[in-house]
Order: C-alpha cells, then sequence, then structure tokens
C-alpha cells in the first residue's frame, strides 16, 4: 500500500478536531471516508493511532502521536512544493504560535505586515502558554512560535530579538505612580500583587521578588494583560509585567514605570523545531515577525514614562 497526501490529511484532521465527523466537516467529505483512510494507515502500520476507549473525543495513542508529527512534516513539505510550483514562495499557508500575552501587542502588527506584503501568503495562527508552544513546536503543528526563551530545550532553536525588563504597572492615582527615577520592588512588594497566573511566566514574574528576599501578598491571578490592567486601573492592586500593551489599549487610569533594581531580562524569541524543514514561506513569516516586533517597539520609543525594552 502506498500512503498518499489524501489519507495523512485525513489523520491529522481527525486528530486535531478530536473526531471523525468533525474532520470530515473541516474536509468537505463523508465521515467513512475519514475512518477508512484511519483504518488503511493502521494496517499499514500494524499497531493502533487512536486509543479505542469510550469517550466523546478520539486520543491519539503514543504511536499515534508520533505518526502526527511527521504526518503534519510531510503535508507542510507537500504545501511548500505545491507553493513553489509556479515560482511563488510568498504563497501557501504558514502555522505560527504566539504567546498569548504577547498576541495582542505584536500579532496585529505581523498580519498587517503579511498581508500588505505576501497576499497570497497564509498564516495560520494559534495563542498559547509557554508550554502549550513548545509542545506545538515539537508535535509540528506550528512551524515557528514568538515567545519567551524560559529554559526551552537544545531541540528548540532560538533566534534572539529583543531583551526585555521587567516594569511596574501601577493606578495612575496613586503614590507609586507619582514616584521619579521608577519604583523599587521593595515599595512594590507592599501593595496587593496581581499575578499573570500563566506556566512559567508566575515564576519567572515572582523571581525578581524573591531575589531580593521579598514575599509580596498575591491578591489575584489572571491570564491576561488585559484583565491585569483593568484590575490596576480599578485600584485592585499592582503587577509586574514584561509584555507592554499595544499603543491603542493604553489608559491614562495606568501607568508603567520602570523597576529599580537591576532585575533579570527575558528574551524575546523566535522558537523552531530542529527537526521542522524550513520552507521558504516560513521564512517570509520570519521576516515580516522581525519587522513587527521592531515596529511595535519603536512606536513606544517616544512615549514618555514607559520604559524602553533593549
Amino acid at each position: 500500500m502506498r500512503i498518499s497526501l489524501r489519507l495523512l490529511r485525513y489523520f491529522a484532521a481527525a486528530a486535531e478536531t478530536g473526531s471523525t465527523t468533525a474532520a470530515a466537516r473541516q474536509l468537505n467529505v463523508s465521515q467513512p471516508s475519514i475512518s477508512v483512510a484511519i483504518r488503511e494507515l493502521e494496517a499499514l502500520f500494524e499497531e493502533a493511532l487512536f486509543a479505542r476507549d469510550a469517550g466523546t473525543k478520539m486520543a491519539l495513542t503514543r504511536f499515534g502521536a508520533r505518526k502526527l508529527a511527521e504526518a503534519r512534516q510531510l503535508l507542510i513539505a507537500a504545501n511548500a512544493f505545491e507553493a513553489d510550483d509556479g515560482g511563488d514562495a510568498a504563497s501557501g499557508e504558514v502555522h505560527i504560535g504566539v504567546f498569548t500575552t504577547l498576541a495582542p501587542v505584536y500579532l496585529p502588527v505581523l498580519l498587517r505586515i503579511a498581508r500588505i506584503r505576501f497576499p497570497n501568503l497564509t498564516v495560520r495562527f494559534v495563542e498559547g502558554n509557554l508550554v502549550e508552544l513548545e509542545e506545538w513546536l515539537h508535535s509540528s503543528h506550528i512551524e515557528l512560535a514568538l515567545t519567551y526563551d524560559v529554559g526551552l530545550p537544545a531541540e528548540i532553536e532560538l533566534e534572539p530579538l529583543a531583551s526585555l525588563r521587567p516594569y511596574a504597572l501601577v493606578p495612575n492615582a496613586s503614590r507609586l505612580a507619582k514616584t521619579r527615577g521608577g519604583i523599587s520592588l521593595y515599595e512594590l512588594a507592599k501593595e496587593p500583587l496581581i499575578l499573570i497566573d500563566l506556566p512559567h511566566s508566575r515564576e519567572f514574574l515572582m523571581a525578581p521578588f524573591w531575589q531580593c528576599g521579598l514575599a509580596p501578598e498575591v491578591r489575584y491571578r489572571a491570564t491576561s494583560i488585559e484583565l491585569v490592567r483593568s484590575m490596576v486601573a480599578n485600584g485592585l492592586g499592582v503587577s509586574l509585567l514584561i509584555t507592554q500593551s499595544p499603543a491603542a489599549s493604553f489608559t491614562a487610569a495606568v501607568a508603567e514605570r520602570p523597576i529599580r533594581e537591576e532585575t533579570i531580562r527575558q528574551p524575546l524569541v523566535i522558537a523552531r523545531s530542529t527537526r521542522a524543514s524550513r520552507t521558504r514561506a516560513s521564512e517570509l513569516v520570519a521576516e515580516c515577525i522581525r519587522d513587527a516586533v521592531r515596529e511595535a517597539m519603536t512606536a513606544r520609543v517616544g512615549r514618555s514614562r514607559k520604559p524602553k525594552p533593549d
């Protein structure tokens, strides 16, 4: 039996949607076609791709997860081959991941740049936390990611874009907002803290306090910068952040202030799996990411009362 791209597409769709019905709807084919494709592949490999446990969602076996990563690589290569057939690298489809707190700042700029420069190139994106992005890179669910480097493994290749310092977010009417020359962590730790509660992020944002022997009271936890900013604006506490808000969402009710102490810095990077093939289309998207980060950071340079990333 020869494995066709059709079989791989049907298998990948079933794995990603969690059901043969949803996969059939996505690909506009019949549900039995998906089921038959999966059976054909399992017969070829003589091993199950999906667990047969009762449940509403199909779950990959360990073998199936490995084969899904390989199938995605083959499908990416096939899409790149088709796009290059006409000599146009600026076409096809590229899948990227963006760390959830970075997405509001950089993703709209990236999509605008890509649409203007390469109108025939489709950029598909997913938002995720640091753990999810690493997993998606390993499984080839995405080709590259805009994220922070928090000790990613050696099999993830990193391209540094910037080195960002934490900054304080405080109510604009507060005493801390009127402090000249930045805010000390010792002063910030006396206030109720609103913490970004995402894997790895929470530990990194607490590390500057721990380095100074401080243990601030974490009054609230949130998973989005927009919610943190709104809570600070309503006087519910202060926060320590790395990702700065896009200019459009900046509000006079909060103030961003630099931290006086020298703290650890967070590298902003483009991440790729070393096993992933670099298509010409993905290289063009990486170019757009670099320019989007540069544009978004430059737009903040002239704004007063804001810390500047390196």
